[in-house]
């Protein structure tokens, strides 16, 4: 395609993406926001070179509204697994620790797509927690034993303790082009300017001290590692199927 051809299929691709997370389409914004990404990435170019008068806010840096880590399997895992998701989606994670509240920042559109791509997960692993448990627990019964009620949601806490590290690895066995490399640079100086203004510090992934039973984490850093990160979602309160690739 000509580049003002791709340009104005990006610039269609950004209003139907917007227009779908207006009235809660989770899974058809989630794609075009997608979509927008790899053109930008395959014709080497930026929001800033598609946007019109009318997309003149396109690279602005913003925040998402606050939203809790706090989780009754522990504080860590949904910061874990949202700071994997910021970092290698153009976005940064900023947590409130007093509050156990956290907010994604960077451009609007990469924004949408690290909220969609965490509510997605989180379906998705809280799903395979329980069918991990469940093959656990067969395996107790063909021993002759059975996991008490602590057990089971030690070894939950456990698998979902695991997850983050497993889609880290998972990231970066996907090497980047460099065109992808340079676009990473370019938001990272936006929103690097944008904390300094704000005088705002960055979340991390943080590991916990904790013990873990070593067969939930394994089985938690297994499907991180495995799950597929290019499979579409659902509509918002429609079921996901088991995205393991």
């Amino acid at each position: 395609m000509e580049k003002d051809t791709v340009i104005q299929k990006i610039r269609k691709l950004l209003k139907l993406q917007y227009g779908a997370e207006k009235v809660g389409n989770a899974g058809e914004a989630y794609q075009a926001a997608k979509m927008v990404r790899k053109l930008l990435l395959e014709y080497n170019l930026s929001l800033k070179d598609v946007q019109g008068d009318e997309d003149g806010e396109t690279m602005r840096v913003t925040e998402s509204d606050p939203f809790s880590y706090a989780d009754q399997y522990g504080l860590t895992w949904k910061r874990n697994l949202m700071v994997v998701i910021c970092e290698n989606n153009l976005c940064k994670l900023v947590t409130t620790n007093q509050l156990k509240r956290m907010r994604i920042v960077g451009t609007e559109a990469n924004v949408i797509i690290c909220k969609e791509f965490y509510q997605y997960l989180l379906q998705v692993f809280r799903r395979l927690s329980m069918e991990r448990l469940n093959e656990a627990q067969n395996e107790y019964l063909g021993t002759g034993m059975f996991m008490t009620e602590p057990k089971k949601k030690d070894f939950i806490r456990s698998y979902l303790e695991g997850v983050s590290r497993g889609l880290q690895e998972n990231y970066d066995s996907q090497r980047p082009t460099s065109e992808e490399t340079g676009l990473v640079l370019s938001h990272s100086r936006l929103i690097e300017s944008y904390l300094h203004q704000k005088n705002i510090k960055k979340g991390r992934a943080r590991h916990v001290k904790t013990e873990v039973r070593a067969d939930g984490y394994d089985a938690g850093y297994d499907d991180g590692r495995n799950v597929n990160l290019n499979r579409q979602i659902t509509n918002s309160g429609q079921k996901v199927n088991t995205y393991i690739s």
